[in-house]
């Protein structure tokens, strides 16, 4: 994704609650602590990680991928599955994106 600043700050501004919820998820930072240090087990982390995202915070998901793909809400609950696992799976391996969040994340 290559957006211009303007638009990554409006973008920002959307989905930093969002993030924030998600990343001060005890649960989550359990899982993220967990496979830090093993990023060869990614079939796992995935495993562990995507059902979390989905049954503890599945609205806080679809506004993130709508915002960052530029797409509504509804697009994002009427889309297959996998595009969806895709989009989430990006936006985890998404290094500058996770680290910016969790410097802020309070720690455990």
């Amino acid at each position: 994704m290559n957006l211009s600043t303007d638009k990554a700050v409006d973008i920002l501004i959307e989905i930093t609650p969002y993030i924030a919820e998600i990343i001060n998820d005890s649960d989550l930072r359990k899982i993220i602590d967990k496979y830090k240090k093993t990023p060869t087990k990614q079939i796992q982390y995935f495993a562990e990680l995507i059902p979390l995202f989905l049954k503890k915070h599945r609205e806080p998901v679809y506004i993130i991928l709508a915002a960052l793909n530029e797409t509504t809400v509804e697009e994002i609950q009427a889309q297959s599955f996998v595009v969806t696992v895709k989009q989430i799976k990006e936006i985890a391996n998404d290094k500058d994106l996770i680290s910016f969040f969790t410097s802020f994340a309070k720690a455990e």
